[in-house]
């Protein structure tokens, strides 16, 4: 999975490190500064589903179409 995560730096350090306690985080970039006069900074990150996860149909309800 490729996720794209904008934030301020302190929020994309805190995210990565989130995901890398759920997921198998295979790559991550330095954070990229947006363009123009924002604040916010955007980090791409390469991840895969630990295995011994559950499928969805294994996982409990989640409602309509399973979300």
């Amino acid at each position: 999975m490729k996720f794209r995560i904008t934030g301020t730096l302190d929020e994309l350090h805190r995210a990565r490190a989130l995901l890398g306690e759920t997921l198998h985080v295979r790559e991550a970039s330095e954070p990229y500064p947006n363009r123009g006069d924002s604040t916010l900074y955007r980090l791409y990150v390469d991840a895969d589903l630990p295995t011994g996860t559950t499928t969805p149909a294994e996982a409990p309800d989640q409602g309509r179409d399973g979300w």
